[in-house]
């Protein structure tokens, strides 16, 4: 981990979702991974709305069930693979632009069964 604030948002993520993100650090040194534990305050600061069910936000098993991944600047082969190595795990997988491009990589999380 670079910072000891990184480490700390690290292990606040689900230790399933640590696990299938430790495999692929691995594999990729250069990987960002970003926003693994958010405030609502956080969507406000980045220029967007609130978000009222995020599971990026600590569940009630006290874990945050997401992380954003960054795509820009990655070639369209390695977002595929990602996006394949994740579901195959059986983590839900979007990409989507919201402050730039990344994969939104997500736990099913019981307090928010419909929630990505």
């Amino acid at each position: 981990m670079k910072s000891p604030e990184i480490s700390k948002e690290y292990t606040r993520l689900h230790p399933i979702l640590r696990v299938g993100i430790a495999n692929l650090v691995l594999l990729d040194k250069d990987i960002i991974i970003t926003d693994a534990d958010r405030l609502p305050e956080d969507y406000h600061q980045m220029g967007l709305s609130s978000k009222a069910h995020s599971l990026h936000y600590r569940q009630s098993n006290g874990y945050a069930h997401a992380v954003d991944i960054r795509t820009n600047d990655r070639s369209a082969i390695r977002n595929f693979l990602l996006k394949i190595y994740f579901r195959s795990m059986g983590f839900h997988v979007l990409r989507h632009g919201g402050t730039g491009d990344h994969l939104h990589v997500s736990l099913l999380s019981h307090d928010r069964p419909y929630a990505y």
